[in-house]
């Protein structure tokens, strides 16, 4: 039996390890990622809109999901979905 291992750490990872740095180190990890180009850090909008949007948009994918595997294998869907291989 295979199992995967994730070679990157996802960003619900990051951001969990980093709140568990003290706020001198979280502001030190801030400053570091706004020297680097490309990299934006910005906080998830709390506003109850975009909360009410990001609901609606997840049960709408979760829908479109859920109707591809119904049909099909679930990598079939994902290719088909996004395009290109997704694992």
């Amino acid at each position: 039996m295979t199992t995967y291992t994730r070679s990157h750490p996802t960003y619900k990872d990051a951001l969990e390890l980093a709140r568990q740095l003290s706020l001198r180190d979280q502001r030190r990890l801030r400053a570091e990622l706004a020297k680097l180009a490309g990299v934006k850090l910005i906080r998830p909008s709390h506003d109850p809109k975009a909360i009410q949007l990001a609901r609606l948009l997840a049960d709408e994918i979760r829908k479109t999901v859920q109707s591809a595997t119904a049909q099909q294998s679930l990598d079939d869907a994902m290719r088909q979905l996004r395009g290109q291989a997704w694992s």
